[in-house]
C-alpha cells in the first residue's frame, strides 16, 4: 500500500459530520439511491467501512468502481474494480484493524460528493490521525469513483 490515509479513510464508516437535523443511515439500499440521496450512499459506504463490512462496502460500490490518489500533477489508480476492493480492504482490515474514518465536511453537488475525511486508528505508539479531501461519483445508488488528494498528517 504505497499511501496509508486511502484505505484508512475510504470509504471508505462513519462518526460523520452530523448537525442535529442530519440523519445519518446505516444502509442505503444501491436500487433505490439516485443523485439527491449521493450523500446519504457516500455515508452508509463510509459507515460499511468503520464497521470493517466488506460485502456492505462491495454493495454499495458500481462495478467500473475505481479509487483514485491525486498528488501534485499526478493521477494514480489505487484500486480498479470490486474484486479489487474486496482484497485491499480485507487486507487493511487485518493489518489495521482500528481502522476509522470520520467526515468532518460533507458536500453535494448531483453526483459528486466532496468531503473532509479524517482517519483514525491506533499503533503502538498511541493514537494517529491524518486529514485528506475526497470526491465521490455516486451513479444510480452506487459510488463509482473516489478522488482522493494528499494527507495532512497531524
Amino acid at each position: 500500500m504505497t499511501r496509508h490515509f486511502a484505505y484508512v479513510a475510504l470509504a471508505a464508516g462513519i462518526c460523520a459530520c452530523a448537525t442535529p437535523q442530519t440523519r445519518i443511515p446505516e444502509t442505503a439500499s444501491p436500487a433505490n439511491a439516485t443523485t439527491e440521496n449521493a450523500e446519504s450512499v457516500v455515508k452508509a459506504f463510509v459507515a460499511a467501512y468503520n464497521r470493517h463490512d466488506v460485502p456492505a462496502m462491495l454493495e454499495l460500490v458500481d462495478s467500473s468502481f475505481v479509487w483514485l490518489n491525486l498528488e501534485g500533477d499526478s493521477v494514480q489508480v489505487e484500486t480498479r474494480g470490486p474484486d479489487a476492493l474486496k482484497r485491499g480492504m480485507e487486507s487493511y482490515f487485518r493489518s489495521i484493524p482500528t481502522a476509522q474514518s470520520t467526515l468532518e465536511t460533507i458536500s453535494s453537488l448531483g453526483p459528486w460528493v466532496s468531503a473532509t475525511e479524517r482517519a483514525h486508528w491506533r499503533t503502538s505508539s498511541g493514537a494517529r490521525s491524518q486529514a485528506a479531501l475526497s470526491v465521490y461519483e455516486v451513479r444510480e445508488g452506487r459510488v463509482r469513483r473516489v478522488w482522493y488528494y494528499p494527507v495532512v498528517r497531524e
